[in-house]
């Protein structure tokens, strides 16, 4: 008796969930012309600088009001220069593409 397609289970059918790390990170931005430096803390499924300055929002918000305050009226420039420690926390329910896609959804409908 053959097999039909529909009996067997799908493998691979959900992409892998991203992880989500906490990590720490030295960060640069610039106050009254002068660029500090300052080590702070992020949780994010995006591993390198580059993706979290990109795609994550909130924490790049959540970075502004850190450094600058709630009354900054100023252009708020944030940079995320490296990765210093990074530890596992869990894994998101999304794929880290499809967080990819929440952001960009999140820039086109402002």
């Amino acid at each position: 008796m053959p097999l039909s397609r529909l009996s067997l289970p799908r493998l691979m059918t959900c992409r892998s969930k991203a992880p989500i790390h906490y990590m720490t990170a030295r960060v640069a931005f610039k106050k009254r012309k002068v660029v500090h430096e300052r080590v702070v803390w992020i949780v994010s499924v995006f591993e390198n600088p580059s993706d979290i300055m990109a795609y994550d929002s909130k924490t790049m918000h959540r970075l502004g009001l850190e450094l600058y305050g709630k009354n900054a009226k100023s252009d708020k420039q944030i940079i995320i220069r490296e990765i210093l420690t990074k530890k596992f926390i869990s894994n998101s329910t999304l794929s880290q593409d499809e967080h990819k896609k929440q952001n960009q959804e999140k820039m086109q409908g402002a």
